[in-house]
């Protein structure tokens, strides 16, 4: 075990040298999240797990390990994607798929009273934070322009919040119910990301980076692909 470890640490120390003999560089860079996932349709509701578009702030720092290879360590944060669905009959099937959700365990459909009504709104904020792990390739297409290709592994922690309720208006007066009910969802996942980018040399050290990435998150929170592009500034060391 001891000279497994002492292996594995000499191993980390050889691949480190040549890293930190190359160029670094850190970068920024603003840019959306479009999130496509799975949509179910259940009578006439419709249930979404959180696609839609925000706006989104990355920050990056990397290494070259060869002339034309590398390694990177990206953070990427966008804003929350909500949606909102206020209208549509909701059917017996929809109360079944969305008692898992502890939809009963918030009081708001009461069986036992005849004048619950038959419409439900339902909000949902969601935001997929990840931190990733990749590896590129460099192709130069002349002295100031090179196309990068990137491929690794994003870490991501997914926000859910879900509000369900019934409208206002449409509150029973007789006998009080539950409005509202909301529940926070917190998973963690691993999946893989792929992108291309371009690299522009605008001065000796700085360059303008614009390209694309996109995120396989896989899990029941974001079961879907989440496409990234962005274009922002990195300062070559």
């Amino acid at each position: 075990m001891r000279r497994a470890l002492a292996s594995l640490v000499m191993a980390s120390v050889l691949w480190a040298g040549p890293v930190c003999a190359q160029s670094a560089y850190v970068a920024g860079a603003i840019g959306a999240e479009i999130v496509r996932t799975t949509t179910v349709k259940s009578g006439g509701s419709t249930f979404d797990n959180g696609s839609g578009d925000a706006l989104a702030g990355a920050i990056r720092i990397g290494a070259f390990v060869a002339p034309r290879f590398g390694v990177e360590l990206e953070f990427f944060r966008p804003g929350k994607i909500e949606t909102d669905f206020s209208s549509g009959p909701v059917y017996p099937v929809d109360f079944v798929s969305v008692s898992a959700a502890g939809f009963f365990a918030g009081g708001i459909y009461d069986p036992g009273n005849p004048g619950a009504p038959s419409v439900l709104s339902q909000k949902t904020q969601v935001r997929a934070t990840t931190t990733s792990a990749l590896v590129f390739a460099r192709q130069s297409l002349g002295r100031r322009v090179d196309l990068v290709y990137l491929g690794g592994i994003g870490f991501s922690r997914v926000v859910r919040d879900v509000e369900y309720g019934f409208p206002q208006l449409l509150s029973p007066l007789s006998r009080p119910i539950a409005r509202s009910y909301s529940s926070r969802t917190t998973q963690y996942g691993v999946g893989p990301v792929v992108g291309v980018e371009g690299r522009i040399a605008m001065t000796e050290h700085a360059r303008l980076v614009a390209g694309v990435r996109v995120h396989t998150v896989g899990q029941s929170l974001v079961d879907g692909w989440l496409v990234r592009p962005s274009i922002g500034l990195a300062w070559m060391f």
